[in-house]
This record gives C-alpha cells, structure tokens and sequence, in this order.
C-alpha cells in the first residue's frame, strides 16, 4: 500500500524534534483521526529559517509533516500558507482517498491557522 519512499520518510523524519528558539510554536490536531502535531518555526524576517515537528500520528500525518517542514525551509511563510490544498495533496507522493485528506493536509492547515493566530 505504502511506498519505500513513504515508509522510510515514515521510520526516518528528517524535521522531527523540539526547536529550542521558534518564532512561532502551533499545536494541531485532526478531529477526525486523533493526529496531533506541534510545528515548530524559525523566521529569519519572512522567510522561513527552520521548521521541526512534534507529535504522534497515523503514517500519512507523519510523513506529510515531516515533508512539509522539510520543503518549506527557505520560503517565504505567506506563499507557504497560501499554497492551494489541492495541489499540496495532488504533490504529495502517493494518491490520497478523501477519508485521508485530514491526515496529509494537517501541518499545511497548521501553519494557516498559526498565522491567522499571531
């Protein structure tokens, strides 16, 4: 069902831990699965510097995650935020039923709830 691809990223996150400085810290959990992140984010102005994750999730959430901070470094926080959650779930690696949307769209509608919030 999974790919090497997705198991490895799964067994193996590349941004996963605590961040000790973070410009912003947002708690997130799906009320449909029980997924619960914390991403963590360093801004270097309004750029994204540094972004780690938290948490305990089904195999999509994790990886999606971990994805998510990995790709997001670099770029600025607003393009982040606004990229379009079709084409997030359409980019990520394998095909998504709708009962999993949730899961994969967790740390993208994270970091949007975040901003709104600061």
């Amino acid at each position: 069902m999974y790919t090497d691809e997705i198991m490895d990223r799964y067994e193996n996150p590349v941004k996963y831990g605590r961040m000790d400085k973070y410009d912003m810290k947002i708690d997130q959990a799906s009320t449909t699965c029980g997924d619960k992140i914390i991403l963590y984010v360093k801004l270097d102005g309004n750029r994204i510097s540094d972004m780690t994750w938290e948490g305990e999730g089904c195999i999509l959430s994790v990886v999606s995650t971990d994805m998510f901070c990995e790709n997001s470094i670099g770029k600025e926080i607003g393009e982040v935020a606004g990229e379009d959650e079709g084409k997030y779930v359409e980019d990520f690696p394998i095909s998504i039923s709708a009962g999993r949307l949730s899961c994969v769209l967790l740390p993208l509608r994270a970091l949007k709830r975040g901003i709104k919030e600061k």
